[in-house]
C-alpha cells in the first residue's frame, strides 16, 4: 500500500487460537495482544486502514483465523505462510471460584517464523504505513537473532516515515529472565515514537516505584509521546514541549475479566491519535473502553455490545 490521505496502522505479532470452557464444551476465538488492539482502533475509527503483520499455517485452523480477521475489518495482505507450522493455541479454564488459568501451546508457532518469512516486497509495503503497532510479546516470541532482525525492520521502517508504537507487555514465562526481557525491552524502546509502558512491568524489569522514575528513564530516549498506566494512580500523558496529561481511573467493583483491557486501552488510544484527537481526549476514550472490556469475559467483547456502548460513553 502507499500513503494516502487515510490513515494506517498495522500491528505485528501474534494471533492465537482461543479454547475457552463453556460447560462441558469450548468454545473457539481467535486473541492476541496486537490483535486484540487492531479490532479496537478499527471499530473506534472504521475509516482507518488497520491491517496486521504476522505468519499463519496452511491448516483449517489458519483459515478460520483469517475469516474472523475479514469479519472483524483488519486486512492481512501482509500475513506470509508456514508451510511447516501452525497458529498458537491457549486454553482458558475457570475453577470453582471463577478464577480463570492460562494453557499455552505457542512455541514453534507460524507466528514465531514471521520474521524469517519476511519478504523484500512486504517489507516495502509495511514500511508505507503511518503507525506500526508491535509489543514486548512480539519481540519474545522470537528468537534473538529473529529479535535483531525484527528491530532492524522497525529501525527501517521508522526512517521511511512510519511511526513506531510499543507496549512492552511483559510475560515473565516468554523470556529467559528478567534481564534477557529488559535489554530487548529497551532496544524497542530506541526506536519507538509512542510509548505505552505499564507500571507493573516497568517494576519488574527496571526497579521503577513511581510515575517519575518511568518518566525520567523514558526521557533517556528519543520517544516523543509516552502513555504511563500507572496502577491506582491513573494514566499519564507525556509529549515533548507539550503540558503533560493526567487522567485519574475511577475503580470499578468487581470487574469480571481484566486480560483485555491493556488491548483496548492501546488499541482506541492509537486510533483516536490517528484521527487527529488530542491526547487527553484519547486517554479519555481508551479508559473508558476499557472500562467496558474488564465487565466482561475474552479479550474481544461483542460488537453490538460494544456499538451500544460508545454511542453513549464516547460521544
Amino acid at each position: 500500500m502507499a500513503k494516502t490521505n487515510e490513515k494506517s496502522l498495522l500491528v505485528i505479532g501474534e494471533c492465537m487460537m482461543e479454547l475457552a470452557e463453556s460447560g462441558a464444551f469450548y468454545k473457539r476465538a481467535f486473541a492476541g495482544d496486537t490483535y486484540n488492539s487492531a479490532v479496537y482502533a478499527k471499530r473506534r475509527h472504521p475509516n482507518i486502514d488497520v491491517q496486521i503483520l504476522t505468519a499463519v499455517g496452511s491448516d483449517a485452523v489458519s483459515e478460520a483465523m483469517k475469516a474472523q480477521w475479514d469479519r472483524d475489518g483488519i486486512g492481512h495482505q501482509l500475513v506470509m505462510t508456514s508451510e511447516n507450522t501452525h497458529p498458537g493455541i491457549y486454553a482458558i479454564s475457570t475453577d470453582d471460584q471463577g478464577e480463570r488459568s492460562f494453557t499455552y501451546w505457542r512455541k514453534n508457532s507460524a507466528a514465531t517464523e514471521f520474521v524469517s518469512l519476511l519478504t523484500p516486497a512486504v517489507k516495502e509495503r509495511a514500511s508505507a504505513f503511518n503507525l506500526v503497532f508491535v509489543s514486548g510479546i512480539s519481540l519474545a516470541i522470537l528468537s534473538d537473532p529473529d529479535k535483531a532482525d525484527f528491530l532492524e525492520f522497525l529501525r527501517s521502517m521508522r526512517s521511511k516515515g512510519a511511526k513506531i508504537a510499543f507496549d512492552p507487555n511483559y510475560r515473565e514465562v516468554l523470556w529467559n529472565d528478567k534481564n534477557h526481557a529488559a535489554h530487548w525491552v529497551s532496544e524497542a524502546y530506541r526506536l519507538s515514537d509512542v510509548a505505552l509502558p505499564g507500571l507493573t512491568d516497568q517494576k519488574e524489569l527496571f526497579g521503577h516505584q513511581c510515575e517519575q522514575d518511568v518518566r525520567l528513564f523514558l526521557d533517556g530516549f528519543e520517544i516523543k509521546e509516552v502513555v504511563l498506566k500507572a496502577e491506582d494512580q491513573g494514566v499519564y500523558g507525556y509529549q515533548r514541549e507539550q503540558p503533560s496529561v493526567h487522567l485519574p481511573i475511577a475503580q470499578q467493583a468487581n470487574p469480571t475479566d481484566t486480560t483485555g483491557a491493556g488491548d483496548s486501552f492501546a488499541g482506541t488510544y492509537l486510533a483516536e491519535r490517528l484521527a487527529g484527537t488530542s491526547m487527553e481526549l484519547a486517554l479519555k476514550s481508551a479508559a473508558k473502553v476499557a472500562s467496558l472490556v474488564i465487565q466482561h469475559s475474552g479479550a474481544i467483547v461483542d460488537e453490538t455490545l460494544y456499538e451500544t456502548f460508545t454511542k453513549e460513553a464516547l460521544k
